[in-house]
Protein backbone atom coordinates (compact mmCIF):
# COMPACT_ATOMS: atom_id res chain seq x y z
CA UNK A 1 0.00 0.00 0.00
CA UNK A 2 1.26 3.44 -1.11
CA UNK A 3 2.09 5.84 1.71
CA UNK A 4 -0.88 8.54 2.20
CA UNK A 5 0.80 12.30 2.29
CA UNK A 6 -1.61 14.73 3.64
CA UNK A 7 -1.29 18.10 2.63
CA UNK A 8 -1.02 20.79 5.42
CA UNK A 9 -4.22 22.22 4.69
CA UNK A 10 -6.22 19.30 4.81
CA UNK A 11 -4.28 18.11 7.99
CA UNK A 12 -4.90 20.88 9.35
CA UNK A 13 -8.70 20.60 8.77
CA UNK A 14 -8.55 16.99 10.30
CA UNK A 15 -6.69 18.38 13.35
CA UNK A 16 -9.70 20.66 13.91
CA UNK A 17 -12.03 18.75 13.36
CA UNK A 18 -10.33 15.62 15.45
CA UNK A 19 -10.48 18.50 18.42
CA UNK A 20 -14.21 18.90 18.38
CA UNK A 21 -14.62 15.67 18.32
CA UNK A 22 -12.88 15.67 21.61
CA UNK A 23 -14.63 18.63 23.26
CA UNK A 24 -17.26 17.52 26.13
CA UNK A 25 -20.69 17.94 24.34
CA UNK A 26 -23.12 19.19 27.01
CA UNK A 27 -27.02 17.98 25.80
CA UNK A 28 -28.40 20.37 27.20
CA UNK A 29 -26.96 23.18 25.22
CA UNK A 30 -27.27 22.65 21.39
CA UNK A 31 -26.92 25.84 19.81
CA UNK A 32 -28.15 24.38 16.70
CA UNK A 33 -31.65 23.29 17.89
CA UNK A 34 -34.62 25.99 16.70
CA UNK A 35 -38.12 27.04 17.76
CA UNK A 36 -40.40 28.42 16.41
CA UNK A 37 -39.57 31.44 19.14
CA UNK A 38 -35.84 31.50 18.34
CA UNK A 39 -35.05 34.61 16.47
CA UNK A 40 -37.62 35.38 14.04
CA UNK A 41 -39.15 32.09 14.10
CA UNK A 42 -38.86 31.28 9.92
CA UNK A 43 -36.89 28.12 10.77
CA UNK A 44 -37.49 25.16 13.05
CA UNK A 45 -35.43 22.33 13.66
CA UNK A 46 -35.47 18.54 14.57
CA UNK A 47 -32.76 16.17 15.56
CA UNK A 48 -32.71 12.32 14.85
CA UNK A 49 -29.14 10.81 15.90
CA UNK A 50 -26.43 13.11 14.06
CA UNK A 51 -28.78 14.71 11.40
CA UNK A 52 -30.52 17.52 12.03
CA UNK A 53 -33.97 18.73 10.18
CA UNK A 54 -34.26 21.82 9.17
CA UNK A 55 -37.63 23.12 8.29
CA UNK A 56 -38.30 26.75 6.49
CA UNK A 57 -41.49 28.73 7.33
CA UNK A 58 -41.79 32.52 6.18
CA UNK A 59 -45.32 32.84 5.12
CA UNK A 60 -46.41 33.68 2.33
CA UNK A 61 -44.02 32.36 -0.36
CA UNK A 62 -40.63 31.55 2.22
CA UNK A 63 -39.28 35.00 0.62
CA UNK A 64 -35.21 34.92 1.33
CA UNK A 65 -36.02 38.58 3.07
CA UNK A 66 -34.06 39.77 6.19
CA UNK A 67 -35.83 37.51 8.29
CA UNK A 68 -35.03 34.24 6.89
CA UNK A 69 -31.59 35.62 5.87
CA UNK A 70 -30.68 35.80 9.66
CA UNK A 71 -32.30 32.78 10.58
CA UNK A 72 -30.72 30.58 7.91
CA UNK A 73 -27.19 32.72 8.71
CA UNK A 74 -27.42 31.61 12.55
CA UNK A 75 -28.24 28.04 11.59
CA UNK A 76 -25.55 26.96 9.40
CA UNK A 77 -23.36 29.48 11.16
CA UNK A 78 -23.73 27.36 14.91
CA UNK A 79 -23.07 24.04 13.04
CA UNK A 80 -19.01 25.16 13.55
CA UNK A 81 -16.92 23.83 15.88
CA UNK A 82 -19.23 21.30 16.58
CA UNK A 83 -19.45 16.95 16.04
CA UNK A 84 -22.77 15.88 16.98
CA UNK A 85 -24.34 16.88 14.00
CA UNK A 86 -23.21 15.26 10.95
CA UNK A 87 -26.01 15.76 7.65
CA UNK A 88 -28.54 18.72 7.47
CA UNK A 89 -31.49 18.53 5.72
CA UNK A 90 -33.28 21.97 4.71
CA UNK A 91 -37.03 21.13 3.73
CA UNK A 92 -40.18 23.44 3.78
CA UNK A 93 -43.23 23.69 5.25
CA UNK A 94 -45.12 25.71 2.07
CA UNK A 95 -46.34 23.33 -0.97
CA UNK A 96 -45.89 25.80 -2.92
CA UNK A 97 -42.28 27.32 -2.07
CA UNK A 98 -39.02 25.82 -1.13
CA UNK A 99 -37.63 29.38 -0.85
CA UNK A 100 -39.21 31.59 -3.63
CA UNK A 101 -36.82 34.23 -4.37
CA UNK A 102 -34.32 36.89 -3.14
CA UNK A 103 -36.93 39.82 -1.40
CA UNK A 104 -37.13 42.46 -4.50
CA UNK A 105 -37.45 45.48 -2.17
CA UNK A 106 -34.03 44.56 -1.44
CA UNK A 107 -33.25 45.65 -5.03
CA UNK A 108 -35.69 48.54 -5.56
CA UNK A 109 -34.17 52.06 -4.58
CA UNK A 110 -37.92 53.10 -4.75
CA UNK A 111 -39.33 51.05 -2.65
CA UNK A 112 -36.68 49.53 0.04
CA UNK A 113 -37.95 47.43 2.66
CA UNK A 114 -38.76 49.70 6.07
CA UNK A 115 -35.50 50.63 8.68
CA UNK A 116 -33.60 49.15 10.19
CA UNK A 117 -33.35 46.49 7.71
CA UNK A 118 -30.29 47.20 5.53
CA UNK A 119 -29.80 45.95 2.30
CA UNK A 120 -26.22 45.94 1.81
CA UNK A 121 -26.02 43.85 5.10
CA UNK A 122 -28.59 40.80 3.75
CA UNK A 123 -26.77 41.01 0.26
CA UNK A 124 -23.77 40.13 2.14
CA UNK A 125 -25.26 37.69 4.61
CA UNK A 126 -26.24 35.82 1.71
CA UNK A 127 -23.02 35.55 0.53
CA UNK A 128 -21.88 34.15 3.87
CA UNK A 129 -24.35 31.82 4.44
CA UNK A 130 -23.77 30.56 0.66
CA UNK A 131 -20.34 29.95 2.00
CA UNK A 132 -20.39 28.49 4.77
CA UNK A 133 -23.09 25.83 3.66
CA UNK A 134 -20.46 24.94 0.77
CA UNK A 135 -17.47 24.50 3.03
CA UNK A 136 -18.51 23.59 6.09
CA UNK A 137 -17.48 19.85 7.69
CA UNK A 138 -21.29 18.89 7.34
CA UNK A 139 -23.19 17.51 4.65
CA UNK A 140 -26.39 19.33 3.65
CA UNK A 141 -29.24 17.80 1.67
CA UNK A 142 -32.03 19.90 0.06
CA UNK A 143 -35.26 18.49 0.02
CA UNK A 144 -37.23 20.65 -2.46
CA UNK A 145 -40.91 19.61 -3.33
CA UNK A 146 -42.02 23.10 -4.56
CA UNK A 147 -40.74 26.44 -6.69
CA UNK A 148 -37.22 27.56 -5.89
CA UNK A 149 -35.84 30.24 -8.15
CA UNK A 150 -33.34 33.23 -7.83
CA UNK A 151 -31.39 33.24 -4.40
CA UNK A 152 -33.13 30.55 -3.46
CA UNK A 153 -31.84 28.62 -6.36
CA UNK A 154 -28.29 30.11 -5.60
CA UNK A 155 -28.87 28.17 -2.15
CA UNK A 156 -29.89 25.18 -3.40
CA UNK A 157 -27.23 24.97 -5.74
CA UNK A 158 -24.50 25.03 -2.77
CA UNK A 159 -25.92 22.42 -0.96
CA UNK A 160 -23.83 19.12 -1.58
CA UNK A 161 -26.86 17.16 -2.52
CA UNK A 162 -30.57 18.27 -4.04
CA UNK A 163 -33.68 15.91 -4.25
CA UNK A 164 -36.78 16.43 -5.97
CA UNK A 165 -39.85 15.62 -5.60
CA UNK A 166 -43.30 16.40 -8.07
CA UNK A 167 -43.75 19.55 -6.45
CA UNK A 168 -40.13 20.69 -7.67
CA UNK A 169 -39.64 23.83 -10.20
CA UNK A 170 -36.05 25.38 -10.18
CA UNK A 171 -35.20 28.45 -12.12
CA UNK A 172 -32.91 31.23 -12.39
CA UNK A 173 -34.66 33.98 -13.01
CA UNK A 174 -32.84 37.09 -13.25
CA UNK A 175 -32.89 38.20 -16.82
CA UNK A 176 -36.40 38.90 -16.66
CA UNK A 177 -35.35 41.77 -14.29
CA UNK A 178 -32.32 42.87 -16.46
CA UNK A 179 -29.77 41.57 -14.09
CA UNK A 180 -27.87 38.35 -13.61
CA UNK A 181 -27.66 35.51 -10.95
CA UNK A 182 -25.50 37.50 -8.57
CA UNK A 183 -24.38 34.59 -5.31
CA UNK A 184 -22.71 31.70 -7.36
CA UNK A 185 -26.03 30.81 -9.17
CA UNK A 186 -24.67 30.93 -12.51
CA UNK A 187 -20.92 29.79 -11.62
CA UNK A 188 -22.23 26.60 -10.11
CA UNK A 189 -24.96 26.03 -12.91
CA UNK A 190 -22.38 25.85 -15.67
CA UNK A 191 -20.38 22.99 -13.17
CA UNK A 192 -23.29 21.02 -12.55
CA UNK A 193 -25.41 20.83 -16.09
CA UNK A 194 -22.38 22.47 -18.30
CA UNK A 195 -22.31 25.53 -20.49
CA UNK A 196 -24.89 25.31 -23.55
CA UNK A 197 -27.43 24.27 -20.86
CA UNK A 198 -25.81 26.80 -18.38
CA UNK A 199 -27.02 29.58 -21.21
CA UNK A 200 -30.55 28.04 -22.07
CA UNK A 201 -32.00 28.02 -18.59
CA UNK A 202 -30.27 31.43 -17.30
CA UNK A 203 -31.03 33.44 -20.57
CA UNK A 204 -34.34 32.10 -20.76
CA UNK A 205 -35.25 32.43 -17.34
CA UNK A 206 -37.32 29.02 -17.98
CA UNK A 207 -37.94 26.52 -14.58
CA UNK A 208 -36.90 22.98 -14.96
CA UNK A 209 -39.09 20.60 -13.28
CA UNK A 210 -38.21 17.29 -11.25
CA UNK A 211 -37.38 15.00 -13.72
CA UNK A 212 -35.68 17.43 -15.91
CA UNK A 213 -33.52 18.50 -13.14
CA UNK A 214 -32.77 14.98 -12.24
CA UNK A 215 -31.54 14.10 -15.86
CA UNK A 216 -29.19 17.40 -16.83
CA UNK A 217 -27.51 16.88 -13.68
CA UNK A 218 -28.98 20.14 -11.60
CA UNK A 219 -30.46 17.58 -8.91
CA UNK A 220 -29.20 14.18 -7.79
CA UNK A 221 -32.74 12.50 -8.24
CA UNK A 222 -36.07 12.81 -9.18
CA UNK A 223 -38.80 11.24 -6.71
CA UNK A 224 -42.79 10.44 -7.83
CA UNK A 225 -44.55 11.46 -4.84
CA UNK A 226 -43.51 13.74 -1.36
CA UNK A 227 -43.87 10.94 1.12
CA UNK A 228 -41.22 8.94 -1.27
CA UNK A 229 -38.93 12.20 -1.30
CA UNK A 230 -39.02 12.46 2.89
CA UNK A 231 -38.04 8.75 2.95
CA UNK A 232 -35.49 8.79 0.63
CA UNK A 233 -33.75 11.83 1.82
CA UNK A 234 -34.06 10.50 5.17
CA UNK A 235 -32.39 7.12 4.22
CA UNK A 236 -29.27 9.01 2.75
CA UNK A 237 -28.64 11.35 5.82
CA UNK A 238 -28.92 8.22 8.16
CA UNK A 239 -26.35 6.45 6.15
CA UNK A 240 -24.32 9.32 5.74
CA UNK A 241 -24.04 10.23 8.85
CA UNK A 242 -23.37 6.64 10.46
CA UNK A 243 -19.76 6.69 8.62
CA UNK A 244 -17.04 9.12 10.48
CA UNK A 245 -17.02 12.49 10.93
CA UNK A 246 -13.68 12.90 9.56
CA UNK A 247 -13.97 11.11 6.89
CA UNK A 248 -17.09 12.46 5.48
CA UNK A 249 -15.17 16.08 5.79
CA UNK A 250 -11.91 15.17 4.19
CA UNK A 251 -14.37 13.99 1.19
CA UNK A 252 -16.19 17.17 1.02
CA UNK A 253 -13.31 19.44 1.23
CA UNK A 254 -11.35 17.08 -1.43
CA UNK A 255 -14.57 17.18 -3.63
CA UNK A 256 -14.78 21.00 -3.30
CA UNK A 257 -11.13 21.09 -4.04
CA UNK A 258 -11.43 20.10 -7.87
CA UNK A 259 -15.07 21.03 -8.51
CA UNK A 260 -16.06 24.12 -6.65
CA UNK A 261 -16.04 27.80 -8.54
CA UNK A 262 -13.24 29.78 -7.48
CA UNK A 263 -14.45 33.14 -5.11
CA UNK A 264 -13.29 35.40 -7.48
CA UNK A 265 -15.71 34.56 -10.13
CA UNK A 266 -18.71 34.42 -7.65
CA UNK A 267 -17.45 37.93 -6.42
CA UNK A 268 -17.07 38.80 -10.02
CA UNK A 269 -20.81 38.19 -10.95
CA UNK A 270 -21.42 40.01 -7.95
CA UNK A 271 -19.78 42.92 -9.11
CA UNK A 272 -22.09 42.70 -12.28
CA UNK A 273 -25.33 42.08 -10.67
CA UNK A 274 -24.53 45.40 -8.70
CA UNK A 275 -24.06 47.29 -11.49
CA UNK A 276 -26.61 45.92 -13.52
CA UNK A 277 -28.69 46.79 -10.70
CA UNK A 278 -28.50 50.34 -10.51
CA UNK A 279 -29.53 50.89 -14.40
CA UNK A 280 -33.13 52.34 -14.63
CA UNK A 281 -34.30 49.05 -16.90
CA UNK A 282 -33.63 46.76 -13.49
CA UNK A 283 -34.95 49.01 -11.15
CA UNK A 284 -38.17 49.78 -13.70
CA UNK A 285 -38.82 45.67 -13.57
CA UNK A 286 -38.67 45.41 -10.23
CA UNK A 287 -40.84 47.89 -9.63
CA UNK A 288 -43.51 46.42 -12.00
CA UNK A 289 -42.98 42.57 -10.13
CA UNK A 290 -43.72 44.24 -6.57
CA UNK A 291 -47.17 45.72 -8.56
CA UNK A 292 -48.09 42.44 -10.48
CA UNK A 293 -47.28 40.17 -7.37
CA UNK A 294 -48.98 42.85 -4.84
CA UNK A 295 -45.87 42.99 -2.72
CA UNK A 296 -44.80 39.16 -3.28
CA UNK A 297 -48.28 37.70 -1.73
CA UNK A 298 -48.19 34.44 -3.44
CA UNK A 299 -51.17 35.46 -5.74
CA UNK A 300 -51.41 34.07 -9.16
CA UNK A 301 -49.07 35.64 -10.75
CA UNK A 302 -46.12 35.00 -8.47
CA UNK A 303 -47.35 31.32 -9.08
CA UNK A 304 -46.68 31.74 -12.27
CA UNK A 305 -43.40 32.52 -12.52
CA UNK A 306 -41.17 32.13 -14.37
CA UNK A 307 -43.50 31.84 -17.55
CA UNK A 308 -44.66 35.15 -16.81
CA UNK A 309 -41.38 37.01 -16.84
CA UNK A 310 -41.98 39.26 -20.06
CA UNK A 311 -45.12 41.08 -18.32
CA UNK A 312 -41.94 42.69 -16.27
CA UNK A 313 -40.93 44.67 -19.38
CA UNK A 314 -43.98 45.44 -20.97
Amino acid sequence: MSRLTLSVPLFLFLFTVGWCETVARDSSARVYERTSSKSFGTITTSVSGSVLRATIKNPPINIYDNKLSIDLYSLVNSLKNQTDIKVVILASANPDFWIAHYDIHLLNAQDPPPPPVNATEVGARLLSTADIIATLPVIFIAEIDARVTGAGNEIALRFDIRYAGPGARLSQFEVGFNILPGAGGLQYLVKLIGRARALEYILSGRSVDAETAAAIGWVNQAFSSPGQLRQEVNALAHRIASFSGLALAAIKQRINASSNPSAQSIADDNSVFVELNSLPVAQTAEARYLELSENQRGNAFELAVPANLEELNK
